[in-house]
């Protein structure tokens, strides 16, 4: 049994208060959305200019990039293996 188990909480509905956070407008949200998308598109270009050494240093199979290279910019990202 640990020390904080056996205390008491004193109030407790300051300590399991979350924080009120406002929910995201939808242009907030699409320029989120866009910015997203943006950087999918750039990683997989880069993705894509990189030779068989640098991809064997980073880890990556050139199967695998040649396959995420190909992926359209509203697909996430699998496993880079």
């Amino acid at each position: 049994m640990s020390y904080q188990s056996r205390q008491r909480f004193a109030d407790k509905d300051v300590v399991f208060a979350t924080p009120a956070s406002p929910r995201a407008t939808v242009r907030q949200r699409l320029a989120m959305l866009l910015k997203i998308w943006r950087a999918r598109t750039m990683a997989r270009r880069d993705l894509a200019r990189m030779d068989a050494r640098s991809l064997r240093d980073a880890g990556i199979s050139p199967a695998a990039a040649a396959y995420e290279s190909g992926k359209t910019f509203w697909q996430a990202f699998g496993p880079l293996r």
